[in-house]
């Protein structure tokens, strides 16, 4: 396959033709020019070298951008082939693009004075309208939109090659093409095309390589995959100091926090709000599995196959021959399953127990409802919920009996608190969610309160019991209503 070149027949203030154009054209096999009378095929018989059209290369007078290109890319197949024209741009619209695209050495220009004059006049760009030109020095903290054209100048070497990429894919996707140009020993600038990933792996000689990226209008590379790539380019070598310093230890309050965000927009009814805090709650899973992926440990990969075998292995009545009708009859076969899973992972010879697994940081109310649900399943019930009420009262006087704020009164309370989280988990109710609408509603009217005493000129921490009495009930009728 031969080279492809394109030459632009610019004439100096003598007369002569640039003398690396003049080069290029004695060294070409075929050269090509639009018409046999034009300026571009006089200014090549001056040089006493001989000329092919369109026409007898079998193109007519109006060849389109594509049929050229088919032409020169056929040429090209048995030797060296210059694309001769007078002035610039070089050539109608589409046909360096389409070389570029096509032809696996690139495409040579000369002769211009710099790779941006080579793609600014290559490629057509209008300089006065919608084009951002930034030194890569410039890159890392400058702001471009993906929707115009961007010409990245000053890239020295593959270091610098490589640091544009890693900034340019936090705009872009990796298979976005981009054009670079770059020095050639013999004066000219060659044009090639790439994607940007693998802009990465360009080496250039050439003090002032540059790289043109064309305006991408469709919307930024999004799903699951490419925030898994964002969280990897802000834990990057180049990425954002906060995020690079976190460990599983320092995000773990971060994780608890998000969760508990999530919830509250569930109480709320805001969905909006909720969806964003879910977005919270992925990006600490994605920002684990990073971490976990750089130690060696885990990665993204590992947790959604996980996540997969368990959901499948727990559902054995939707993907097994169990049979489960009812949500309690699930939680049983839930329960035993996950029995038989910390009995698999136990050290050989250990059986754990019933209640072992259940983690201890839960919030207090979940755990004891965890342990009473464990314990019930193991058999340690009640037959009749009136028990559990007799258990209850049994408790509250036993804390009766203590003096306030004594260890054992603490001890009591917590009994109380136990035996409660048993008489909801009797009636089907979730204890957590039931004090935490309680503590919801107790705000509601004590916030209506303040509004009635601030509406009567009056402080509710100056007021009696009685007064403020009246308020909670007026509080209450209306929250009824």
């Amino acid at each position: 396959m031969g080279s492809i070149a394109i030459v632009g027949l610019e004439h100096d203030a003598g007369g002569a033709l640039d003398e690396r154009a003049t080069s290029r054209l004695s060294g070409a096999d075929t050269i090509i020019v639009a018409t046999e009378d034009g300026a571009a095929a006089e200014a090549v018989r001056r040089l006493g070298v001989a000329v092919r059209t369109y026409a007898d290369v079998g193109l007519p007078a109006e060849a389109s951008p594509a049929m050229i290109v088919e032409a020169v890319l056929g040429l090209a197949e048995q030797g060296n082939v210059v694309l001769a024209t007078v002035g610039y741009p070089f050539l109608r619209p589409g046909v360096v693009s389409g070389l570029l695209a096509r032809a696996a050495d690139g495409v040579d220009m000369y002769p211009a004075s710099s790779p941006l004059q080579v793609l600014v006049l290559a490629l057509d760009l209008d300089l006065t309208a919608d084009v951002d030109i930034i030194d890569a020095k410039s890159l890392p903290g400058a702001s471009f939109s993906r929707d115009t054209h961007l010409v990245v100048t000053g890239i020295s070497n593959v270091l610098v090659a490589r640091s544009v990429a890693r900034k340019l894919r936090e705009y872009y996707s990796p298979e976005h093409t981009v054009v670079t140009t770059g020095c050639l020993e013999s004066g000219g600038f060659d044009l090639r095309m790439h994607t940007l990933g693998e802009l990465e792996e360009v080496a250039s000689a050439c003090r002032d390589t540059a790289v043109f990226v064309a305006p991408s209008r469709i919307p930024t590379p999004g799903g699951f995959d490419e925030l898994v790539r964002i969280i990897a380019v802000l834990r990057g070598p180049n990425g954002c100091p906060w995020d690079r310093e976190q460990t599983h230890e320092t995000l773990g309050k971060h994780m608890v926090e998000e969760a508990y965000e999530a919830v509250h927009a569930i109480e709320q009814g805001d969905l909006r709000e909720l969806a964003d805090e879910l977005g919270d709650v992925l990006l600490q899973v994605v920002l684990h599995s990073q971490i976990g992926a750089e130690e060696e440990a885990f990665s993204i990969d590992d947790v959604i196959a996980g996540i997969i075998a368990k959901i499948r292995r727990r559902h054995p009545h939707i993907f097994g021959s169990v049979r489960a009708d009812t949500a309690e009859e699930v939680l049983r076969n839930w329960d035993e399953i996950k029995r038989g899973e910390k009995a698999e992972a136990a050290p050989e010879g250990e059986t754990p127990g019933v209640l072992a697994g259940i983690t201890p940081t839960l919030p207090a109310l979940m755990y004891a409802q965890k342990i009473s649900r464990r314990a019930a399943g193991a058999g340690f019930e009640w037959e009749h919920i009136d028990g559990v009420w007799d258990k209850v009262a049994e408790e509250i006087a036993e804390l009766k009996e203590c003096e306030p704020g004594s260890p054992e009164a603490a001890d009591e309370v917590g009994d109380v608190l136990f035996s409660v989280v048993n008489v909801a988990r009797h009636l089907g109710i979730d204890s957590e969610d039931a004090l935490r609408g309680t503590c919801l509603k107790f705000m509601r009217r004590f916030e209506d309160m303040e509004s009635q005493a601030q509406r009567d000129g009056l402080d509710i921490r100056e007021m009696d019991i009685d007064a403020l009495e009246q308020f909670w009930l007026e509080a209450k009728r209306k929250e009824r209503e």
